[in-house]
């Protein structure tokens, strides 16, 4: 992954209305790497698309104005802050305009607010990034990092050349980032035992454990050889994965949780129950996702 001042950072800033949490988390960023930026901000009005209530020229007028005044506004949030590109998109579906911009002008780097519903449901603009877009995405919380703890998200359950690129793309991630914050790097492999099976007594957690903990040993060593990461930061809690991965950086007061995920050029689920966006919805900390 990389950060340095050769990188190009995407930040989709917040409405507004709201606090800007993606770009101070973005100039924290270019202030420990000097990346370029490019600062959206995204406009779009329902009476500027309906014809029924306006006639061409007002639509034209009404969208004109709007836009100009969101130039002024952004301008005054960036400022004369340096090797940053600035734009106003006119745009009602942020996903897929971020994802066929990335996939024309590739970046290093996606930061966005993440957005959760009272209910901890994210909104389609996240879901749409976590599933389509190739960049790796950076849902900041706004959370202030204090604890100098990172946490990886690793997946042991399949052992094909995919899933171990994928694992070392989180750990690759985990130690950028640990370096730029002087942060140290947990590790957390969930082991998932039927819920149903142990209520039934059929399985004993800690035998079943103790097994799948056997059979993925010499994958993890493999994994973590190049990092030096102690046994006291590799974590293996039973449970459902999307749980118990947000449980441990949340008992560890994690300043980021890192995680992959599949994302597929084609605008589709990539399955209900996908790790990843059961991750992020529990999660409280900061998330990064990256892709193969």
């Amino acid at each position: 992954m990389n950060l340095t001042h050769n990188a190009k950072i995407l930040t989709i800033l917040d409405k507004p209305k709201h606090e800007q949490l993606a770009w101070r988390r973005t100039l924290e960023l270019k202030g420990l790497t000097n990346a370029r930026v490019d600062a959206v901000s995204f406009c779009w009005n329902a009476m500027c698309e309906n014809q029924a209530v306006l006639d061409a020229p007002a639509r034209k007028k009404l969208r004109h104005t709007l836009v100009e005044e969101r130039k002024e506004w952004l301008g005054g949030v960036v400022g004369d802050e340096g090797k940053v590109r600035q734009r106003v998109v006119w745009e009602h579906d942020i996903g897929d305009w971020v994802t066929d911009e990335v996939a024309e002008r590739p970046v290093d780097l996606i930061v966005k607010t993440v957005n959760k519903t009272k209910s901890l449901m994210h909104t389609p603009t996240d879901w749409t990034l976590l599933e389509t877009c190739q960049a790796p995405l950076l849902f900041t919380s706004g959370k202030k990092r204090r604890s100098g703890k990172i946490v990886a998200a690793i997946d042991l359950r399949h052992n094909d050349t995919k899933h171990r690129h994928l694992n070392c793309k989180v750990l690759d991630a985990a130690h950028v980032f640990a370096k730029l914050h002087e942060a140290e790097v947990h590790v957390v492999f969930a082991v998932e035992i039927s819920q149903v099976l142990r209520d039934l007594d059929v399985l004993n957690e800690t035998v079943s454990k103790k097994k799948i903990v056997e059979r993925v040993t010499p994958e993890l060593n493999r994994l973590l050889k190049p990092y030096d990461i102690p046994k006291s930061r590799i974590h293996l809690p039973v449970g459902k994965v999307g749980k118990v991965v947000a449980q441990t950086a949340r008992k560890l007061k994690a300043d980021l949780l890192v995680l992959g995920s599949y994302s597929h050029r084609v605008k589709q689920k990539v399955g209900v129950g996908n790790s990843a966006e059961r991750i992020l919805t529990k999660a409280v900390t900061d998330v990064l996702a990256v892709h193969p």
